[in-house]
């Protein structure tokens, strides 16, 4: 009986594992940020605005975003006169049409570069530009010379998502002190908490309903990078890695998953499969909240946000932002009363003790692929 090129491959990789020949393949690892050119842009964008200016804009760019899109823009008019925005092409129209997570991770982005700017010595003056949501440029920028801050800048280039590999213990109130520093718009739901399983059940709930929506689906597609080619070429999205695909799983999939296996049937199912076991780990859920839905107060709350992830793997807390009962209805509007806020949810982040918190591996683009320089 003949069988599929894919089956063969299956059956391959299973005697592969049987026969002992896993970790050959499995410690053939799909490409990291470690194997991309950090610097690329950097000689060039140093020239242009000054060694210290470049090193601040390569630190911002680490922060998180959605899907990986990195979606800020930076347009420098004068060394110290920055203008900062978003790129239409990168934003998901799909699961975020109101751009609301655009803005957080904008927010993540100016909290990285105003925290290295102090670094470097410079203060930040932050002036907002956009009226709403849906606008190119969202804020100016002006870098003052000041007198440097000790900061621990390490954080920024340590900081990971983590899927996987969760402790099923609460966070201590110390450690959960810690992170938030003491500021407001947080909350913690422990694991066994009613307001917990109620995230836990729907944000499986959520992922159901929108494993169903083709045009999700498509979307989703377009932001995996399966093979090494698409992670060089693109330099952002989701890798396998990125995604805890490892081993034998991650060497398969690097090699011959693409656009449509994201659209077949046997993956939606491992997306609910993923998401309910995923909500099982871990110790409770972080929920961060903004005052309204205005630009500024969504930028500001993704500073907010980027500070606590900053601040968590030095108590091993690993954070899974999970959104899909905020991108779907009806528990978007559920939400809130669900869980007794004060305020608007805007993350919702499943939490728990790391068992192990390897360095990050999301891929970053270049400088000169989020900067313009435009002297006026």
């Amino acid at each position: 009986m003949a069988i599929s090129r894919r089956t063969f491959l299956v059956r391959t990789a299973q005697c592969a594992v049987l026969f002992g020949l896993a970790p050959g393949i499995s410690s053939c690892g799909g490409v990291t940020r470690e194997d991309t050119p950090g610097d690329e842009g950097y000689e060039e964008l140093s020239f242009l605005i000054g060694p210290e200016r470049a090193e601040i804009l390569r630190l911002a760019s680490l922060a998180p975003s959605s899907h990986n899109t990195q979606p800020w823009t930076v347009t420098i008019t004068d060394d110290n006169a920055w203008i900062l925005g978003s790129a239409p092409e990168r934003r998901l129209p799909e699961v975020d049409p109101e751009n609301r997570e655009t803005l957080l991770s904008i927010g993540a982005f100016i909290e990285n570069l105003v925290t290295a700017a102090a670094a470097h010595g410079f203060d930040v003056s932050i002036t907002p530009a956009a009226r709403s949501a849906g606008e190119n440029e969202l804020v100016r920028l002006e870098l003052r010379n000041t007198v440097r801050r000790d900061y621990p800048l390490r954080r920024l280039s340590e900081r990971r998502t983590l899927r996987s590999g969760f402790k099923n213990e609460a966070i201590d109130a110390e450690d959960f002190s810690f992170i938030v520093g003491g500021e407001e718009g947080f909350y913690y739901y422990p694991s066994f908490s009613k307001e917990a399983v109620w995230l836990d059940d729907a944000t499986v709930a959520a992922t159901e309903q929108q494993v169903q929506r083709e045009n999700v689906q498509e979307e989703l597609a377009r932001w995996i990078r399966w093979s090494d080619d698409e992670a060089k070429k693109h330099r952002n999205g989701m890798t396998p890695e990125s995604m805890d695909i490892t081993g034998i799983a991650g060497w398969y999939v690097r090699n011959f998953y693409g656009t449509s296996d994201v659209l077949s049937k046997d993956f939606r199912k491992a997306s609910v499969d993923r998401a309910r076991k995923q909500v099982a780990e871990g110790g409770g859920w972080i929920v961060t909240t903004s005052a309204d839905a205005s630009p500024a107060s969504l930028i500001e709350t993704g500073r907010r946000f980027e500070r606590i992830f900053l601040r968590a793997r030095e108590r091993k807390i690993a954070m899974h932002p999970m959104s899909q009962a905020l991108q779907e209805k009806p528990w978007a509007a559920q939400c809130r009363d669900a869980l007794k806020l004060s305020g608007f949810p805007r993350f919702l982040i499943r939490v728990g003790y790391a068992r192990d918190y390897p360095p990050p591996v999301s891929l970053r683009m270049p400088l000169t692929a989020i900067t313009a320089v435009e002297r006026r």
